[in-house]
């Protein structure tokens, strides 16, 4: 009796695991999870260059989850990722040339955040990147 007592509890939380879920495999709110992504800001640049740098992607990112959730839990943490579209890396260090374009979606490239906010639940964003000069602003789905 209590073999079977622990399997239907086994079960029931297996099955409810996914309820309320955002992300499936390596995918959150629509956006796919490419690999980490670390900035390496400019040095001895003025504020407006260093916003212009991935070093302002995380405001942009979190406007964008403002502006499409309000209202949302505190964010906890926040953690980069390439845009799991592309056939590769992205380089936000601004060395290397850009990457071919997003094999997936339609639009520019996408640097996805990922937020951890204070009731448990996972939330994405991202930070798309285009024209010249580039300018960036925050997204809350890839473009259609």
């Amino acid at each position: 009796m209590t073999w079977l007592v622990l399997a239907v509890i086994v079960a029931a939380s297996v099955a409810l695991s996914g309820c309320g879920s955002t992300q499936s495999s390596n995918t959150i709110d629509g956006f796919r999870l490419g690999v980490l992504v670390k900035c390496s800001p400019p040095v001895d640049v003025d504020a407006a260059a260093l916003d212009a740098s991935c070093a302002g992607f995380p405001d942009r990112a979190m406007a964008a989850l403002d502006a499409r959730d309000p209202g949302h839990a505190p964010i906890v943490s926040t953690v980069a990722y390439a845009d799991g579209t592309q056939p590769g890396t992205i380089d936000v260090t601004e060395v290397a040339s850009p990457p071919a374009e997003a094999t997936r979606h339609p639009g520019p490239n996408v640097t996805v955040f990922v937020f951890k906010l204070a009731d448990g639940t996972t939330r994405a964003t991202g930070v798309a990147c285009s024209g010249d000069p580039v300018t960036c602003v925050g997204v809350g789905s890839y473009a259609r």
